[in-house]
């Protein structure tokens, strides 16, 4: 037996959390194996926003789809791609730096986010805690950066929240192995192969084809590729009497309305320096 990998096995995302607070010195572990992780030409192009304020939680739920228990964790930690340090030296020491207007280090900088935040979630398994990730802190940039008063150079990337567990928790099916893993090159999957996989993935998964989501579903694909693709989805859930995964996920949920635009990205960015859009 491996205790790590058992670990990374047995985690599983936390939407259900104990108001009780994370100790000091458990929290002073996490950090420092979290700020140990690696990143790009090590130069470590981001920081850690610990959120732990009961206002401030409540204001990140808002932002992030209005989801209840980011306020009732008692904390939250949102991970920022950070290049204002960068700046903070140019000012004593001069440099050639242009690294702000070059896509494939903000791109390297998303990945170092990345990185260090499943350090964290990790680190917190190890001392029975639990976490989720929340993507949505992307959707509202600008809000984000607001209430955490994030300097120019310095964008939210995401999210953690993190806690104790009001009760065990069951990881959840993966794909399997020999879907996800390609020996090297890209195998390219049949459809049925896919549709098999995705239906064992989601076995668990029932919701009834209601009115209101299948409406929700209809127009959703309408406004994205036409009626008649509308009408092929709908009546393929009337048929079916159910509303499957994809269809409510991307019909009903991850939706673009209420939520930042490509041009209000483009212009977020270029107002925090990343010169490169």
């Amino acid at each position: 037996m491996n205790p790590i990998i058992d670990l990374l096995n047995q985690r599983s995302s936390c939407r259900s959390y104990d108001s009780k607070p994370i100790p000091d010195d458990v929290m002073t572990s996490l950090l420092e194996a979290t700020c140990s992780s690696p990143s790009g030409g090590g130069f470590q192009n981001l920081s850690i926003i610990k959120v732990t304020d009961k206002e401030k939680l409540v204001a990140l739920q808002k932002i992030c789809r209005n989801q209840p228990f980011i306020s009732k964790a008692p904390v939250s930690m949102v991970f920022c791609i950070d290049f204002r340090r960068y700046m903070k030296v140019k000012e004593i020491e001069p440099f050639p730096f242009k690294e702000h207007q070059n896509f494939m280090n903000f791109w390297m900088a998303i990945i170092d986010t990345a990185i260090m935040a499943h350090t964290f979630c990790i680190a917190a398994e190890s001392h029975d805690l639990k976490t989720v990730y929340i993507g949505n802190i992307i959707h509202e940039f600008e809000q984000a950066a607001k209430l955490l008063e994030l300097p120019k150079f310095v964008l939210p990337s995401i999210m953690v929240v993190a806690g104790y567990p009001k009760s065990p928790i069951t990881p959840k099916k993966k794909y399997p192995i020999d879907l996800l893993v390609h020996e090297n090159t890209y195998q390219d999957p049949s459809p049925e192969t896919v549709y098999s996989a995705y239906q064992a993935h989601n076995d668990s998964w029932k919701m009834s084809a209601k009115d209101t989501f299948v409406n929700k579903i209809y127009e959703t694909a309408k406004s994205y590729h036409g009626e008649a693709y509308a009408e092929k989805c709908k009546t393929y859930i009337e048929e079916k009497g159910v509303i499957s995964p994809y269809q409510y996920w991307f019909g009903c949920y991850y939706l673009d309305a209420g939520f930042m635009q490509l041009d209000d990205y483009i212009r977020f960015m270029r107002s925090q320096g990343f010169d490169w859009v």
